[in-house]
């Protein structure tokens, strides 16, 4: 269920009553683009604000302003200067209300404004309770090799979500080609200082094809403990990870939890890293995206790697402003934690947000109504600032109180289903 930003616009187009889309049937220039089919059109037609948009080709995505001395009665159309020549064959679209990037804007903005009648939900399953790491399971990353909680030293982790290749969440990580270590400090996580004086527990599923490759570690700045090796076949057994533990210092100069990977021609995917030491009253979850950081549910596996249905619900937890989820001391350690909530809609590339057309945002009919009501309402509400002539604001204004009708019936009609009152037990 998804639809691209330029489905969206035309979308909008169709309803604003500005949209013209059409294919060159001939060669053109950098500044003009031949169309039989603009014969048909007066040259009165092209508006003081009309925009182009040409949406194939190699000029494809490129805005420009169009010529009011346009001679469509020949079919051709007058425009700033394309990247290169408009052949035959190009699709392109002309917008003469608004502009493209304005409608782009608009949409965007509409996306997050529809919320709560529309939201993307999470339900996320990458925590442990009591875990001191951030990230344990791998899913947060700033590029496809760059870990965001995780320091790499001689080597290159990758993000991997191959088949059969993760435990836990959605990725997990690649070591191979070299040999190198991946760390969590106290420089990527503060909370690991803490740990100061306490017993650790370390622990790391892995998929490793080398015998005495892959280990880890705990140190304190001053002593490195390690685990035995992998060996070498396989996943680790869901109850036998690679574990190690260690004293850390009452006064250590770091706290760090190091995955060392030994020989070059190795391969190996880590998953599901813990350090387990007692309580841990909190856990950050400002990194997945719910709407003001809150879930409206929290709940714990039955056991270890349960594959069962319904999950132990949690009550009692809070959220701080700063995104930690807080839960009470009589939830145990070491289990995965459900967390479900709802997120604000936005166009994504591969997961980050993007104004590139080809954006999708996971709406699909009739929610998009809804989304081009609210767009609607946004282009009328700019275009009635005082920057434009009283007469023409007017109307406008006039226009804004149609399609806040609109967004109004629709959101009813078509509007997601509201999250049950009773369904959270956190603290308010």
């Amino acid at each position: 269920m998804s639809t691209t930003l330029l489905n969206c616009q035309i979308l909008l187009s169709k309803q604003l009553g500005d949209y013209w889309e059409s294919t060159s049937t001939g060669t053109g220039s950098t500044v003009t683009v031949v169309d039989s089919a603009l014969i048909a059109k007066p040259n009165d037609w092209i508006t003081d604000v009309t925009y182009d948009l040409i949406t194939s080709g190699t000029n494809n995505g490129e805005e420009r302003k169009v010529s009011t001395s346009s001679l469509l009665s020949v079919g051709t159309y007058s425009a700033g200067t394309h990247g290169t020549t408009t052949f035959g064959g190009i699709t392109y679209q002309l917008h003469r209300l608004f502009e493209p990037s304005e409608k782009r804007r608009a949409l965007i903005t509409a996306a997050k404004n529809i919320f709560p009648d529309c939201y993307d939900e999470i339900r996320d399953e990458s925590h442990v309770s009591g875990n001191w790491l951030k990230d344990g399971s791998w899913d947060v990353w700033t590029s496809s090799t760059s870990a965001a909680y995780w320091t790499a030293s001689a080597i290159v982790p990758t993000q991997s979500s191959a088949s059969g290749k993760f435990k836990h969440g959605l990725f997990s990580c690649l070591l191979a080609g070299t040999i190198g270590t991946v760390s969590q400090n106290i420089a990527q996580n503060e909370d690991l200082k803490y740990l100061a004086g306490k017993n650790a527990v370390f622990t790391l599923q892995a998929n490793c094809n080398t015998a005495s490759c892959l280990r880890i570690g705990i140190s304190d700045g001053t002593t490195v403990t390690y685990s035995g090796y992998h060996a070498g076949t396989n996943w680790t057994e869901n109850n036998d990870p690679l574990s190690v533990q260690a004293n850390i210092d009452d006064n250590p100069s770091d706290a760090k939890f190091l995955i060392s990977h030994e020989i070059a021609g190795g391969t190996s995917y880590v998953d599901d890293a813990r350090v387990i030491s007692g309580y841990k009253s909190k856990m950050y979850i400002g990194n997945l995206g719910l709407a003001q950081n809150r879930p409206y549910e929290v709940s714990l596996e039955p056991s270890d790697y349960s594959q069962e249905e319904p999950w132990i619900p949690i009550h009692d937890w809070e959220v701080d402003e700063n995104g930690y989820l807080y839960l009470p001391s009589s939830i145990p350690n070491d289990y995965r934690l459900r967390i479900i909530g709802r997120q604000y809609l936005d166009f994504l590339t591969l997961g980050t947000s993007s104004t590139a057309w080809t954006a999708t945002i996971n709406l699909d009919s009739p929610q998009t109504e809804i989304l081009v009501a609210e767009a609607a309402v946004y282009l009328y509400t700019w275009m009635s600032m005082p920057n434009y002539e009283s007469g023409t604001r007017q109307d406008y204004q006039q226009m804004i109180g149609y399609w806040k009708g609109e967004s109004a019936k629709r959101k009813g009609k078509y509007g997601m289903p509201s999250v049950p009152v009773t369904v959270s037990w956190g603290f308010e």
